[in-house]
């Protein structure tokens, strides 16, 4: 039997664990979702227009290129803590496309599905492991850094309140 490329592995354990995600679903009015999570390492404010009243902050968040955000409110002194806010990507199985054995096109297609910019939402960890979405004036449209990026894909599952 041929040992498999380090990546190769890396992406069947991957595509493993997002088909198998549990399904979003809505329980005692909590949304339990599934999402990659990117942890924000640095929040900061930017300047702006006085005239408008909204809160512009640059975020770094690991595996993620910069990118801004612009807030109907300000933050709180709690958001602004290390590991308080998390950008994810909500996750569904099906965005995988057809279920089936992970050959070089569906690697490739894994690849290119999680490389592709998308919609994320920004959550605020609170107590009891729940976390509270952050409502943004605009859509958080967000990318991979590089394609080593996927690899490090982590998947949870996440109580929004």
């Amino acid at each position: 039997m041929s040992q498999l490329p380090a990546t190769s592995r890396a992406l069947r354990r991957l595509h493993r664990l997002l088909a198998d995600s549990a399904l979003p679903q809505f329980i005692n009015r909590r949304l339990i979702l599934p999402c990659i999570v990117h942890r924000v390492i640095a929040v900061q404010p930017q300047g702006g227009d006085p005239s408008t009243p909204s809160y512009t902050y640059k975020i770094q968040a690991s595996g993620l290129k910069p990118l801004e955000i612009t807030l109907p409110d300000k933050l709180e002194e709690a958001a602004m803590e290390q590991g308080a806010l998390q950008v994810v990507r909500p996750w569904h199985s099906k965005l995988l496309g057809l279920p089936g054995k992970l050959d070089a096109m569906a690697e490739e297609q894994l690849v290119f599905t999680l490389r592709r910019p998308f919609n994320a939402l920004l959550l605020m960890r609170l107590p009891h492991n729940e976390y509270k979405r952050i409502a943004s004036s605009t859509l958080v449209s967000v990318q991979l850094v590089d394609s080593p990026s996927v690899l490090q894909t982590k998947l949870k599952t996440l109580t929004i309140v």
